[in-house]
């Protein structure tokens, strides 16, 4: 009987352990924008411990690093579908996004975005939503921002990125409707890292500003270059600011920066985010920023989804592009694959992000 027992317990394990709910996470761990990737990992396993279970099953997370890289995104979306994953969350950015999507549709696999913000990623589309917001309104807000105080201005764009150049033509068209002049428009890419030819020549306009669509690592090389020359020009930028790498690169030149994001952890307004905030300063000594508190929501919208509507595909498919959450990051809506959110104005004061506004979805 003891045997019998025994072989019992043996073949019962793996089909306990099959039973799990697979999700995949494919994000940036390494290459350019992988600070964002490691910060967005690390909300998503405290989110995870937040809710481990989902009707009456165990998730598991099974992360694939994608480098940065478009082509990647792609492969490790094969590789997440191969092991069986029921939805995926990720990528970092637009350009990653858009190479991963093609095949998330194609096969029905969920996919909640955590913080491309490119404007058309999720139109037409039947299995993709997202948690941040998208460019138009970060544009519209910091566009209006400005025109109170400032009448001309120049841009940094990065034309190797989708996420920029979107986010460029959005703020100068949205500017220029305030009455707003943009006095030229610079072009990068990711990846340089001498900028002393652009900021000796912006130096020399001087701009009543400096907007910069680019990523965190660029916005600081170039901050440093432009300070170090004597350019006096207050710089604003986009949502890609928002790492912690931008005050360790960028360290005094970036000082006074202000950008548009997702969230600050000091204007916390949910529950969820309360506790959220609580395990992570348990878990890593120090406050979550919004790459941790977004890939956290993503990862809770959809546990949320499956909890409602199950796994079928095009029923969840229908509850992620069209739902009503209170998030850790803020109040989110989602209305056929649109996002509509709470929305923060932060500055980079004494070599910390400070919030200065909030805007309600």
């Amino acid at each position: 009987m003891v045997i019998i027992l025994l072989i019992s317990l043996i073949f019962s394990l793996p089909a306990y352990a099959s039973d799990n709910l697979k999700i995949g996470v494919y994000l940036s761990m390494t290459g350019p924008v992988a600070a964002w990737g490691q910060e967005e990992w690390k909300g998503i396993k405290i989110a995870h411990k937040m809710k481990p279970f989902v009707r009456g099953r165990k998730i598991e997370l099974i992360l694939e690093d994608n480098a940065s890289h478009p082509e990647n995104a792609a492969l490790s979306i094969e590789r997440l579908i191969d092991k069986g994953v029921k939805a995926v969350i990720g990528p970092v950015t637009t350009t990653n996004a858009l190479a991963g999507l093609a095949l998330t549709e194609k096969q029905k696999i969920i996919d909640i975005i955590p913080s491309a913000n490119g404007l058309h990623l999720t139109d037409n589309k039947k299995y993709t939503a997202r948690v941040c917001f998208t460019n138009d309104i970060q544009a519209n807000i910091m566009a209006q921002y400005l025109a109170v105080k400032y009448s001309k201005g120049v841009i940094i764009s990065d034309i190797s990125q989708d996420y920029s150049i979107g986010l460029t033509h959005l703020f100068t068209a949205d500017f220029k409707k305030l009455g707003g002049k943009i006095l030229d428009i610079y072009h990068i890419n990711s990846g340089d890292t001498d900028f002393s030819a652009i900021a000796t020549e912006i130096k020399e306009i001087k701009p009543a500003f400096i907007y910069m669509t680019t990523y965190y690592n660029e916005t600081a090389l170039f901050a440093r270059s432009f300070r170090e020359l004597g350019g006096k020009a207050p710089i604003f930028s986009g949502s890609a600011a928002a790492a912690d790498s931008l005050i360790k690169i960028g360290g005094d030149a970036v000082e006074g920066l202000i950008f548009t994001d997702d969230y600050d952890p000091k204007i916390t307004i949910t529950k969820s985010g309360k506790r959220f905030v609580k395990l992570f300063q348990k878990k890593y000594g120090k406050m979550p920023d919004s790459a941790e508190a977004l890939a956290a929501d993503s990862y809770l919208y959809l546990i949320n989804s499956i909890d409602k509507v199950g796994l079928n595909a095009k029923n969840l498919g229908k509850a992620v592009r069209n739902g009503h959450f209170n998030g850790v990051s803020g109040i989110i809506n989602i209305k056929n694959g649109k996002t509509y959110r709470t929305t923060v104005i932060r500055e980079v004061k004494n070599g910390k992000f400070v919030p200065i506004a909030l805007f309600s979805p």
